[in-house]
């Protein structure tokens, strides 16, 4: 093997390990909690003047709407104690970075896109609460 050919097959090897463990450093799990100035994952609510709630749940990129989902359903059972009578999703979004490349290749443009974030927001109202008995 060349000298040429050894360096080469490093630099590879250390560019795949490089890859390898930004990929296990940028993959946190996202934790259940309020959206705040330091924590820009989680949920944020607001009451309706109908009566019902706003959630909103922001989560990475490489989450699944079913994650989204299950921030919401949570946040909603913990607003209506006596249990959701209808909620409704509304939207659901996924917020996207594109980086174009400075040249062109056979008429068409060169990029790259990936993921940021995603969202997904909805109403929830609640069931009223139960009747106490009379006596």
């Amino acid at each position: 093997m060349t000298l040429q050919r050894a360096w080469s097959v490093r630099a590879a090897g250390l560019a795949a390990a490089a890859l390898l463990l930004q990929g296990c450093v940028s993959y946190t799990p996202a934790v259940y909690g309020p959206i705040g100035a330091e924590v820009p994952y989680g949920f944020k609510d607001r009451p309706n003047p109908d009566g019902g709630h706003t959630i909103l749940v922001i989560m990475a990129g490489f989450q699944t709407v079913a994650d989204l989902r299950g921030f919401f359903d949570r946040r909603a059972a913990e607003l209506c104690p006596a249990g959701v009578e209808r909620s409704n999703v509304f939207r659901v979004q996924a917020n996207e970075y594109f980086s174009s490349a400075p040249y062109v290749q056979g008429g068409a443009g060169i990029g790259s896109r990936s993921r940021q974030g995603v969202e997904l927001e909805g109403y929830v109202y609640c069931k009223p609460p139960a009747a106490s008995p009379a006596g």
